[in-house]
């Protein structure tokens, strides 16, 4: 299952606390401060990765806690350092200040960093109170507080082209003739429950191709299986989208998937698009020369039976 939103909870260490402590030492009855620091609390980072490709991960633990630094020793030894905390996330999570709803960053990169929450600073020991007049002192300071902070992820897909349209559009089957991945296809709506990738090859070139759920009027609210999927296209160059050719009325169906996008986004209907119509192994040869004459600009295919597959692979490469 593709998790792709999520909320947690990141604390940074507490700083290790200085300690009061004092010099004892053979011959000398009256040793000065001797405490040491306390050492630095673990901070939290995101950090990108290849070796996931959902936020699964964070799906059951919700809290994320980095460790404490240790506290001073005697004989000025410093408290070591907590280990910082590294989550490992996909490329294309956005990391959003869940209270105020600020991106704070966007992991686009493998090995790319991110510090979400800053591990608290060591206290003092004692030796840093010592003064002229005051040659024992008994002070020190506890170590201080990492930050905490609530956090969404959210996953959007990095693919160079998605497939968009209604449910039983075909997408599935033209995803699976185009890539070979195992999509699940079926005869009735929503087929397709979450994102699908692949990767479509042509001599040295490859180019990832997304199918998302089926897109019907109202998703853009969150309507069927929701808007969550809307934010994958936020990322790809080009837009496929996939018209059933035996639709009642296709210039309603494209219209419907287009309003969809525009209100969710106005941006993705600037991007490139090719218009598919599939299926067309169900018309009959009047109705596809109808077709053909009043969607000129469409591509006309059969996923099902390999009909001009080539000319869309052509399309997709040169958009």
């Amino acid at each position: 299952m593709l998790i792709d939103s999520v909320e947690i909870t990141v604390r940074a260490g507490r700083g290790g606390n200085g300690i009061i402590a004092w010099r004892r030492e053979k011959y000398v009855p009256f040793g000065g401060p001797d405490g040491g620091d306390g050492g630095r609390g673990g901070s939290v980072y995101f950090v990108g990765s290849n070796n996931v490709d959902t936020l699964s991960s964070f799906r059951y633990r919700k809290v994320f806690q980095a460790a404490d630094g240790e506290n001073g020793r005697s004989k000025r030894q410093h408290g070591r350092a907590a280990e910082d905390l590294e989550l490992l996330v996909p490329q294309g999570t956005v990391v959003i200040d869940d209270e105020s709803g600020k991106i704070l960053t966007d992991i686009t990169e493998v090995g790319q960093r991110y510090r979400v929450a800053k591990g608290g600073v060591g206290g003092l020991g004692n030796p840093h109170f010592a003064t002229a007049t005051n040659q024992k002192p008994e002070e020190q300071t506890d170590g201080k507080p990492g930050e905490v902070k609530k956090i969404r992820l959210e996953l959007q897909l990095i693919a160079d082209a998605a497939l968009v349209g209604k449910p039983n559009a075909g997408k599935s089957s033209i995803i699976s003739a185009l890539t070979g991945v195992e999509a699940r296809i079926g005869a009735y709506a929503f087929s397709t429950t979450e994102p699908v990738l692949g990767v479509m090859r042509g001599g040295d070139e490859t180019i990832t191709l997304v199918d998302l759920p089926g897109l019907i009027e109202g998703a853009h609210r969150g309507k069927g299986l929701g808007d969550k999927f809307l934010q994958h296209l936020r990322r790809v160059s080009q837009i496929i989208h996939v018209v059933d050719a035996t639709e009642s009325d296709i210039k309603i169906a494209i219209s419907e998937i287009d309003t969809e996008l525009k209100e969710y986004d106005p941006i993705l209907l600037e991007k490139p698009k090719i218009l598919v119509l599939n299926k067309i192994d169900l018309l009959n040869p009047k109705e596809l020369s109808s077709l053909k004459k009043s969607f000129s600009q469409a591509l006309f295919i059969s996923a099902q039976e390999k009909i001009n597959l080539n000319d869309l692979r052509e399309a997709i490469q040169s958009n």
